[in-house]
């Protein structure tokens, strides 16, 4: 059996007072996403944000559905599993930035605005201190996310936990050195993983994953689910917003170029990897450890379409807010600071325990976050280090250098990136 687990760092990074504007609140949903027993949703979704220029401190979203008497209401992460959503923007003001790489920003994004999480999202809202703030422009009243659900209603919780692992089907079409059209890039995985002989790195060794989980597939063989009325469902994401307008204390946050932890100072990464199934002679307490080094300014890596760049200047930056993001298996990751050796964030998973919406048995249900205030300032040619520390069971990451624990009993196909909004220090 296969366990999945995604992971990502979410590190924002800005500009640094007055007292925080009134704040607004903006609720709206997706158009529907209508699944049946298996099927993913994996598409892009232009949706409507108050008109800019605004300043946004507060980002929530979770899946939820209409009952039989037409209301709004959350859906179970065993029956509606979350991947991942991530919003950006598409407006003209950002063109400038559209060939720069950023963590699982889509090529048709010109700036990721940076929400973006799993199943965790319901308890853990994307929150900032005044005066920090995601700002938009004027004229930019929509944004896009590419959401990414999988239905698993009426499933067994084994089914339904391999189902979320994204295992290749009969459907997926392989080629020498592509997947559903999705070419293997050469050095996309890092050394360590070519090392360990990956099997998420070429098309050849390939057997799940983000590849195999394309819009309108399914996650098992057809002859394998049981697709009735009961198992079909109506999905919507609902998002939130808390805004105000700007004032002139505004500190803008944005998205950095980093990072991805099958990725390395030279490549931007594959976005995944599969965690090899446990050896307790070569894995002493089933622990497997991925280490990789990226620069915060890793914008200069071309990815798939983006054009390389000169890498930019060095300049400072500050670290405001940091949360991690992974999926069921992991125990954690944190943060170190590459000069001093110091922790700065350590954030965990919460599991649930029950079957109610955000509390699902098995499911991680939210991750604490960091908030740095005053915010820690870096550079953004900055390489992290992680020095290696006994562990029972963590995924660690620092600035621009994971380091990933997971047990491997099992074998987990694991999706990580790092995600860093930063702007110039003043």
């Amino acid at each position: 059996m296969q366990l999945p687990l995604l992971t990502l760092l979410s590190v924002v990074l800005a500009f640094c007072a007055a007292e925080k504007p009134q704040t607004k609140r903006y609720t709206a949903l997706t158009p529907p996403l209508p699944l049946t027993q298996g099927e993913v949703t994996n598409t892009f979704h232009h949706l409507p944000i108050p008109k800019g220029p605004i300043a946004v401190y507060r980002f929530e979203a979770e899946v939820v559905e209409r009952d039989a008497n037409g209301h709004i209401v959350p859906v179970p992460t065993y029956d509606a599993y979350l991947h991942h959503h991530v919003f950006g923007s598409t407006h003209k003001q950002y063109d400038a930035m559209k060939s720069r790489w950023a963590p699982m920003k889509p090529a048709n994004f010109s700036r990721s605005v940076a929400f973006g999480a799993g199943t965790e999202c319901r308890g853990t809202p994307q929150e900032f201190y005044f005066p920090y703030a995601f700002m938009t422009v004027e004229g930019e009243d929509e944004w896009v996310a590419n959401v990414h659900v999988i239905n698993t209603r009426k499933m067994a919780a084994e089914q339904a936990h391999r189902c979320l692992e994204c295992p290749c089907t009969s459907e997926d079409v392989f080629t020498a050195d592509s997947v559903n059209g999705m070419h293997f890039r050469e050095n996309g995985c890092n050394a360590q993983l070519l090392f360990e002989e990956n099997t998420v790195c070429s098309a050849e060794t390939y057997h799940g994953g983000l590849r195999c989980c394309e819009d309108a597939e399914f996650c098992l063989e057809q002859d394998d689910l049981e697709v009735t009325e009961a198992s079909n469902a109506t999905y919507f994401l609902r998002y939130s917003l808390e805004y105000a307008d700007i004032v002139p204390e505004n500190r803008p946050l944005y998205l950095a170029a980093c990072c991805d932890a099958s990725g390395s100072l030279e490549h931007m990464g594959n976005i995944e990897y599969d965690v090899p199934v446990c050896d307790p002679d070569t894995h002493p307490g089933c622990v497997h450890t991925l280490s990789t080094r990226q620069r915060l300014d890793n914008g200069s890596i071309p990815l798939y379409t983006y054009h390389q760049h000169a890498p930019e200047p060095a300049r400072e930056v500050e670290l405001v807010y940091a949360v991690g993001h992974q999926h069921r298996g992991g125990l954690g990751i944190q943060l170190y600071d590459d000069a001093t050796g110091d922790l700065l964030c350590a954030s965990v998973p919460t599991y649930g325990s029950g079957d109610e919406a955000g509390n699902e048995d098995g499911y991680v249900i939210s991750m604490s976050t960091c908030t740095f205030d005053p915010p820690r300032r870096m550079l953004t040619t900055d390489i992290p280090f992680l020095p290696k520390r006994p562990a029972l069971l963590q995924s660690s990451l620092q600035a621009l250098l994971w380091r990933l624990q997971v047990i491997v009993g099992y074998c987990w196909d694991l999706a990580l990136w790092l995600e860093l909004l930063c702007a110039h220090s003043q």
